[in-house]
């Protein structure tokens, strides 16, 4: 009488499957338990990285930083001239500025327009160096003083700002000082060949001293792109 024996006796009946199966079959059960594990644990573990808020910026710092949602407020709805003191002689176009812009944040971008045509214009203005001493501030920066077109060779180039399409943004004002940004445009030549039209930007701080305004300082932290979006077009330019 012969039998059939199925299976040694004590045997693993799993021993059908060949060892590298089981490891296989370890190896798929261990990583869906890492996975599970990351999608539970590292989803409330994550950290997330937000950029630092903007410093606030005072009165007699550089501008703030820049704000697709503010608006730079008109003093009593009137916008600022970008002409104030007309178009030529510029020397006496920045004193009759100085003389007429009132101190107000209009005021201040007013004066701003005619400072800046006034002190980049290449070649620079005749009395520069005489009219810097009623413009600028008793301890007005080096890099205001350094921005005045008389300090420069400009080895034939000539050009001056203009502001029939500038825009400006008030960044601070308290009645003695103002930072004002500026968006400006220029078509400079050198030895009489046009170079083609460029935009500028920057920002100049201004103080008020016995009742006009007066250049002290010259920054530049606010971009172009940034002042096209939050700007205030100047009410006219030249």
């Amino acid at each position: 009488m012969s039998t059939v024996q199925t299976s040694p006796p004590d045997s693993d009946p799993r021993r059908g499957l060949p060892r590298w199966a089981w490891v296989l079959i370890a190896l798929l059960a261990i990583i869906a338990l890492v996975a599970v594990a990351m999608a539970v644990f590292g989803r409330q573990g994550r950290t997330v990285v937000l950029p630092p808020a903007p410093a606030a910026s005072p009165a007699t710092t550089s501008p703030a930083a820049p704000s697709a949602s503010s608006t730079s407020p008109p003093a009593s709805g009137t916008l600022a001239d970008g002409c104030l003191g007309g178009v030529l002689e510029l020397d006496q176009a920045v004193l009759t500025a100085q003389g007429q812009a009132p101190l107000t944040p209009a005021g201040a971008a007013s004066f701003t327009a005619t400072l800046m045509r006034w002190a980049f214009a290449g070649p620079p203005p005749a009395q520069q160096a005489v009219t810097a001493q009623q413009v600028l501030t008793g301890d007005a920066t080096p890099a205001a003083r350094r921005s005045l077109s008389g300090s420069k060779d400009f080895q034939g180039s000539a050009g001056t700002l203009n502001f029939n399409s500038g825009k400006y943004y008030v960044e601070s004002f308290n009645g003695r000082t103002a930072v004002v940004s500026y968006l400006a445009s220029a078509a400079p030549t050198v030895n009489g060949v046009p170079q083609g039209s460029v935009l500028l930007s920057g920002a100049v701080q201004l103080q008020a001293v016995n009742g006009t305004w007066h250049y002290h300082d010259l920054t530049g932290n606010r971009s172009i792109e940034d002042l096209q979006g939050v700007g205030v077009p100047y009410s006219g330019g030249c």
